[in-house]
């Protein structure tokens, strides 16, 4: 339960294995090393034992750390940060500014998550500490992130979500790209599409990836989980695989099937893509990385906001 030595890493990067609910290589986190150490989603607050041990394999404690950076404020990236934070006053939080409000008064984010998980989120994902107002460096994109002699630039990157970003350091090729790259765990080498509720959106995700193809990166960082040092290859086998997935849940919805034969057409593609692995512990993992019925949720809400969106165009051009 420490850091993951086997993997290939950017320099002076390194990899903890959170542990989520005691199962390797679900959830990552990563630690920039050097005179001023900053983790890169640290995971929800249920893993911070475990994140723990692997900061204290590498010879760091959280008092070490001066910064946290969070791709996104969903749970499971960054739901650990305000416990982080009230152990240590000094860390700066860096956050896309439309996520910044809700770790600052985290309820109606909670309340959201709380529909998905119901009771199940303290299981999950434990608690959810607030993060002080000047704590927070509110990012849009475009800004750089001074680590000491590190720098990262800061790029907006919807699609997972409205406020993802991506994390590039130029010097070591490295982009820390979240949730946009969906999940690859170890043991496969199959992508799979991360597209929770609530606002999924397949053009702007396109976009980003192709963003990140122009950065011509050396590295892919996934929270869900590893280093990929293919990501030309990796990207188009990602795009391809979510389209394919819209494609799918948008042909179930017109089909006129109920939600459990949808939700089954989804896992045969997915049991498909996994092969003999497909019942497996590396099928529970990727389940746990994210659920089918959650992905099936989020491609149908975002089919419906397109569609509701086509429809008052339509009716705008009919003034």
């Amino acid at each position: 339960m420490t850091f993951v030595e086997t993997m290939a890493l950017p320099n002076a990067v390194r990899l903890i294995d959170d542990y989520h609910l005691d199962r390797p290589g679900v959830i990552g986190t990563y630690v920039l090393l050097g005179d001023e150490p900053a983790l890169i989603d640290p995971g929800p607050t249920t893993v911070l034992p475990h994140l723990e041990m692997g900061l204290q394999a590498l010879g760091l404690t959280l008092d070490d750390i001066r910064a946290v950076l969070l791709s996104h404020i969903h749970l499971d990236h960054a739901g650990a940060t305000g416990t982080i934070v009230a152990r240590n006053p000094h860390v700066k939080v860096y956050v896309h500014q439309r996520g910044a409000p809700h770790i600052v008064a985290p309820e109606r984010l909670l309340r959201s998550a709380a529909r998905l998980y119901q009771d199940m989120m303290d299981y999950l994902w434990g608690e959810f500490c607030a993060v002080p107002q000047d704590n927070v460096v509110p990012l849009s994109g475009g800004e750089m992130v001074q680590l000491g002699s590190r720098k990262l630039q800061v790029y907006d990157a919807p699609g997972h979500a409205s406020h993802h970003v991506v994390y590039f350091e130029e010097a070591s090729g490295a982009a820390f790209i979240g949730d946009n790259g969906g999940v690859c765990l170890p043991g496969s080498s199959h992508s799979r599409p991360a597209t929770p509720p609530p606002d999924i959106d397949v053009e702007a995700w396109v976009q980003t990836l192709n963003m990140v193809l122009d950065l011509q990166p050396k590295w892919l960082l996934l929270t869900h989980f590893g280093a990929m040092d293919n990501p030309a290859r990796y990207i188009d086998d990602y795009r391809t695989r979510l389209l394919q997935w819209a494609d799918i849940v948008q042909n179930g919805m017109q089909s006129g099937a109920d939600e459990a034969a949808q939700i089954a057409q989804l896992q045969a593609r997915a049991d498909a893509d996994l092969g003999a692995s497909a019942d497996s512990e590396l099928g529970v993992r990727y389940q746990q990385a994210i659920s089918l019925e959650q992905t099936w949720q989020g491609l149908v809400r975002y089919w419906q906001k397109r569609a509701e969106r086509e429809h008052a165009a339509g009716n705008q051009d009919l003034i």
